[in-house]
């Protein structure tokens, strides 16, 4: 059970607004920066995922938020790039080409997936490009994300608190493995949220854009 490790609110407004307008900036972290076009790009893709549509969001605090929340992505996945290139962590060609191979094979043809990318912005190199940056990040928020497994006694004390709410024919062994998975990834979200937040910490972001 993985959670969302793009979470959190924009670090803060830091530079004057006219700068937006004049550079088509929406971001600097540590002085790489995030386009407003490729945080447009990201906001559609955002409510996508969420099953919502622009034009039916009605409330502008809620559309100011959405957009705070993936622009925040946006800085989280670069923050994560950059960490990744310090320590060396990479994504093989070899791998690539794997996740390429599974996300094609989800389609009828190689011209229903070139209609996907294009649809989406991308050229397959360009998705290529876009899949190791996805990756590299993913790899190093793991990597940054000191946990470790839950004790047998936790296990079990989790089982009986959320017996009542368990297939009663289930095999108990089965169970408290699902329960062990689920204390698993509650931990893995907690030490991703915590990475992130130290990496946030020790680096220069300024936002902007009015949001």
């Amino acid at each position: 059970m993985k959670a969302n490790p793009w979470l959190g609110l924009v670090i803060g407004l830091l530079t004057p607004l006219a700068l937006a307008g004049e550079t088509g900036i929406a971001a600097r972290v540590n002085g790489t920066d995030i386009s407003n076009f490729r945080l447009e790009r990201h906001f559609a893709d955002y409510l996508k995922i969420q099953g919502r549509q622009v034009g039916a969001i009605r409330s502008p605090q809620a559309y100011k938020r959405l957009k705070r929340e993936a622009l925040q992505q946006l800085i989280d996945k670069e923050l994560l790039w950059q960490e990744a290139a310090r320590l060396g962590v990479t994504v093989s060609d070899e791998e690539i080409a794997g996740s390429l191979a599974e996300m094609k094979a989800a389609f009828p043809d190689t011209q229903g997936f070139s209609r996907a990318l294009e649809e989406a912005g991308f050229d397959e190199a360009g998705y290529r490009d876009y899949l190791r940056h996805e990756l590299v990040a993913s790899r190093v928020l793991d990597a940054l994300a000191e946990t470790t497994p839950p004790a047998e006694s936790e296990v079990q004390a989790a089982f009986e608190s959320l017996k009542p709410q368990l297939d009663p024919a289930m095999d108990e062994a089965r169970a408290k493995a699902l329960v062990r998975q689920y204390l698993t990834g509650q931990r893995m979200a907690q030490g991703r949220e915590l990475a992130l937040e130290k990496l946030r910490e020790k680096s220069r972001v300024e936002v902007l854009v009015a949001l």
